[in-house]
């Protein structure tokens, strides 16, 4: 059964540590074999008894418990230092390959110091919102659902009839907002690992579960995987950001190249084009101007420049005279062996393009460092070998 789609029939909180199994009885209700006994447990927990979907029960309920984690401060203190310090290492890991002549390395480094200094900011003045820390995350913001209320009030998203929203926490309103005003939405599977787009369609979803549907477990569950013979027009695209300049809508996102690359496979496919507004939501202490970019350093022609940037307080129409032209697809000379190798659908449309023109494409032949993974968990709890920076390191075959 999935716990995730039974219907809540209490919503009691447990908020204490609770080393015993679970009672037998919990709000009246007898509980079956599938239901999980607790472990014991050194933090707190949410347990919300739900009505058990499984056939096996032929119709009896059945209470299972949820439980969730709580970190508290020192732990959430903890986890943000080990972010950091995680960071610091994987800088001065580019900055060690930028000083050995790799190009990438020399033309990204800068953008790496742009994250440090907004993620920092985010999480050293308390405007971070969860999950935290917002290290190597697209950064979730306090009013962040002020924003996308903001967004929903443009004239291009009101008009819009499919919008493209990316799956990250701080563009959740969004993709809520598009479901209430009835719009077609898709939304990248995360990190493109078991496809391209999930779809949810007008009509598909009950209002009740707009909220569910717009997160990762609810796509999962309720929207429609799309593949790569799907050619739907996209009229409105929304990308996160860590960081965004208001003059040139120049970008930096959180430095693993998803949206440049759900971008560049859309414009392939003929889903998009230079016209299609790209939009984004941020805090506002993520809208920079000064030394973005510094001076002798620019974009990759593979960066996705914005056309228009939504805070919590106002809305920002960058100026398409000074806007750096938008990707017009797939730079297959950027793309690493292997990020290739780690993405099913990108390969699936390497193959297509090759068989079709008979051209093999080329890709990047210097080594690429993938930064570390966003801190989950509790601290240290999931550290191995294969977490430290060196092991991110990337060299083509």
């Amino acid at each position: 059964m999935s716990l995730g789609s039974a219907p809540v029939r209490h919503a009691f909180a447990l908020r204490a540590p609770w080393s015993s199994p679970m009672p037998k009885r919990i709000a009246g209700r007898r509980p079956c074999a599938f239901s999980k006994r607790l472990e014991p447990a050194e933090a707190a927990f949410v347990a919300v008894a739900v009505t058990c979907s499984c056939r096996a029960l032929q119709r009896r309920s059945c209470v299972r418990v949820r439980q969730r984690t709580q970190e508290t401060e020192e732990e959430r203190m903890q986890l943000d230092q080990e972010a950091r310090e995680g960071m610091e290492k994987y800088m001065k890991l580019i900055q060690d390959l930028a000083d050995k002549g790799n190009i990438r390395a020399q033309k990204t480094a800068w953008k790496w110091d742009l994250r440090k200094k907004v993620w920092n900011f985010l999480e050293d003045n308390d405007l971070a919102d969860f999950p935290r820390p917002v290290h190597h995350r697209i950064p979730n913001f306090k009013e962040s659902a002020k924003a996308g209320e903001r967004l929903a009030e443009l004239p291009e998203f009101i008009n819009a009839k499919v919008v493209k929203v990316n799956p990250d926490t701080p563009q959740k309103s969004v993709r809520v907002a598009a479901l209430r005003s009835e719009k077609t939405l898709y939304v990248p599977q995360p990190r493109l690992r078991t496809g391209f787009f999930s779809r949810i369609q007008p009509g598909k979803v009950p209002p009740e579960k707009y909220n569910f549907a717009a997160t990762a477990g609810g796509m999962k569950q309720l929207a429609e995987p799309m593949d790569l013979d799907d050619r739907t027009k996209i009229d409105v695209v929304v990308i996160g950001s860590s960081a965004v300049n208001p003059e040139t809508g120049m970008r930096v996102g959180k430095g693993e190249g998803f949206a440049e690359l759900e971008y560049g496979m859309m414009r392939q496919l003929g889903m998009i084009d230079e016209n299609t507004p790209v939009i984004t939501t941020v805090h506002d202490s993520q809208v920079i101007s000064e030394n973005f970019p510094p001076k002798g350093k620019n974009l990759m022609k593979h960066d996705v420049p914005v056309d228009i940037i939504v805070t919590p307080t106002q809305t920002i129409r960058v100026n398409k005279a000074r806007q750096p032209a938008k990707p017009t697809g797939i730079y297959w000379d950027l793309l690493s062996r292997e990020k290739l190798a780690t993405i099913r659908v990108l390969q699936d449309l390497k193959a297509r393009i090759e068989g079709k023109t008979g051209i093999q494409l080329e890709l990047a032949e210097q080594e690429e460092a993938l930064p570390p993974l966003a801190k989950r968990g509790r601290p240290r709890l999931r550290e191995s070998k294969r977490d430290g920076v060196k092991s991110r390191l990337r060299r083509p075959s």
